[in-house]
């Protein structure tokens, strides 16, 4: 029998906790790695295992940039304002390879991440302290497990649509701590890929019960009942399982605890890093952040890694009393007698950026919105789709659409007006079987078909994670 060394990645070890305060578990940083037996002894030691699960989700490589710009820039919400110096050059003119993806990053980040919460998950309920605690803290690293999937099946994998039962290849579906020997997992399909995500939702949704784990800060940057339950109605849409999203949808919104934004308030909730009443999950910034971070890319002033600026494609969907439009959710400046326009959602970083939104109950009443729709409820659906269009432009009228594909229509491009530099257009498009149609664009294909291998990000040719994992690879 082998014997096998068990460490879990520096990464996770570092003390830190996300609160709006970002006070630190530990006043010590370790200063090498640490064996598993020593760290999950207590629950102390599994808090700071899951508070480093989540601080791992604001790398470059995830929230902090990748998983945010790449479905918008090849989508169609983003293009450069400036020529040189440039990042995603690839998959903006769709040129990228197994051997050369900005993305190949971000699938062995991912999977790196999902070791260390299989960690957590594993280890913690065999550590002294309280079995509610116990059972809390596997529960949030249950749904950083399935969030971490959820992203790579979209971004690694083709849409649950594109086969009749999803039965075509996912992604690898990681439930344990992999270590080095053991054998190269395999891919799932989409299928069972979604029905993996879905089982882990499920399974932290009963176990979200009682007092937060950490209980300092702000609780919308962690998971709880809610925001699982707001994931899982994503997770249901994106597999066209509309019964069981709208059931999550209708819980998420009924819940007192968040409200949408009146206009008024709208632009403000994007500056500071205190939470709205409308966010439900979102990635706390520590008050001594001073790195790079998402909102350097879209400063119009940063010399260095500005470049992003929005598409005449989506600005043109604005009405000009739309208080998301260009005169009052973007900055401009002229270049070179062009005038650009970047988003404020994220419009400066380092010392100034600011928490990175992943739900938010806009979303939901357009998810409730689509689900009425395809259960041909237009009444309802109209009702939800005017909600999100009147609370940013009082000036629009009523729609009252009774045609199912006019309102569906309607709704799509109502979640890319109030989702922009979100990181959901491409995944709209590939979900609804749309493909892309950039018009405000300059690579060398701006138009692709849904069914265009360009479309899924190729998987890198062979991937070995931080714990010396391979993760076998075989293609598109």
């Amino acid at each position: 029998m082998k014997t096998i060394t068990k460490y879990i990645s520096f990464l996770v070890l570092m003390a830190l906790v996300l609160t709006s305060s970002c006070e630190k578990i530990l006043n010590k940083e370790p200063t090498d790695k640490l064996s598993l037996e020593d760290l999950f002894k207590d629950t102390q030691g599994a808090k700071t295992a899951l508070a480093g699960a989540y601080k791992s989700l604001l790398s470059s490589d995830t929230y902090q940039k990748n998983l945010m710009i790449y479905p918008d820039i090849m989508g169609g919400n983003i293009k450069y304002f400036k020529t040189s110096n440039t990042i995603f050059d690839d998959i903006y003119n769709l040129i990228q390879s197994r051997n050369d993806c900005t993305l190949n990053s971000t699938y062995q980040e991912l999977y790196s991440q999902l070791n260390n919460v299989n960690n957590i998950i594993k280890y913690t309920p065999s550590a002294s302290g309280p079995a509610a605690e116990k059972n809390r803290l596997v529960a949030e690293a249950t749904c950083i497990r399935a969030l971490l999937h959820f992203n790579l099946l979209k971004i690694f994998a083709r849409p649950y649509q594109y086969t009749s039962d999803a039965s075509h290849v996912g992604i690898v579906i990681n439930l344990k701590p992999q270590l080095y020997g053991d054998p190269s997992p395999q891919r799932s399909s989409v299928a069972q890929s979604y029905l993996a995500i879905v089982t882990d939702l499920k399974s932290a949704i009963n176990g979200l019960e009682g007092n937060p784990v950490f209980t300092t800060g702000y609780q919308v940057n962690y998971f709880n009942k809610t925001a699982a339950k707001a994931l899982l109605s994503k997770v249901y849409l994106y597999s066209d399982d509309f019964a069981d999203a709208f059931a999550l949808a209708d819980e998420v919104i009924k819940d007192p605890n968040y409200r949408l934004l009146n206009n008024n308030e709208y632009v403000a909730s994007w500056v500071g890093r205190k939470p709205s009443a409308e966010s439900i999950f979102e990635l706390a910034i520590e008050n001594d952040f001073s790195g790079n971070s998402i909102g350097n890319y879209y400063d119009l002033n940063d010399a260095m890694y500005g470049q992003f600026a929005a598409t005449n494609d989506l600005l043109n969907l604005y009405s000009t009393t739309d208080v998301r439009g260009k005169n009052t959710m973007f900055n401009s400046k002229t270049i070179n007698s062009t005038t650009f326009y970047a988003t404020k959602k994220y419009a400066q970083g380092s010392l100034n950026a600011t928490p990175v939104k992943v739900l938010r109950l806009s979303e939901i009443y357009l998810i409730r919105a689509e689900c009425y729709a395809q259960a041909n409820n237009f009444t309802l659906a109209n009702a939800d789709l005017n909600t999100i269009r009147k609370r940013a432009d009082p000036a629009a009228t009523d729609l009252g659409l009774s045609n199912k594909t006019d309102l569906l229509n309607a709704i799509y491009i109502e979640r890319r007006k109030e989702l922009d530099f979100e990181g959901n257009l491409l995944f709209d498009l590939l979900r609804t079987k749309q493909g892309i149609n950039r018009t405000d664009c300059n690579a060398q294909t701006c138009t692709l078909p849904f069914t265009d291998y360009r479309l899924i990000m190729p998987l890198p040719a062979a991937t070995v994670n931080a714990n010396n994992v391979i993760i076998q690879n075989e293609g598109y």
